[in-house]
């Protein structure tokens, strides 16, 4: 039997620009899975790494503001802490701007 808040969520899904990458979470913002596709291997691994984390980034954040959303709908305000939608628009921007090189690229 599994888990519903290990399992990944749809809604936290994010895709890299170049389509050849995909970060999924879980409920709580947990990391499930890092999809890539075959063309990642001709890209230089820092672009790569970036990549993977600014997805990361993303996916976390949309999960984080399910929890915002949870939160205030019981009536709570959420702590300054807890990551808000500033955050998840400069992580979505970033993600957006960024291009894989491939490997040997400046």
């Amino acid at each position: 039997m599994s888990d519903p808040d290990l399992d990944a969520d749809p809604e936290f899904d994010v895709s890299h620009p170049s389509g050849h990458l995909m970060f999924r979470s879980c409920r709580g913002g947990y990391l499930h899975s890092v999809v890539l596709s075959e063309a990642v291997q001709d890209c230089d691994a820092e672009s790569l790494a970036e990549a993977v984390l600014l997805a990361g980034e993303v996916s976390h954040l949309r999960a984080v503001m399910e929890i915002r959303r949870q939160i205030t709908g019981a009536g709570f305000t959420p702590s300054d802490e807890l990551a808000g939608p500033a955050d998840l628009r400069r992580a979505e921007a970033a993600l957006n701007d960024h291009r894989l090189r491939a490997d040997g690229d400046s």
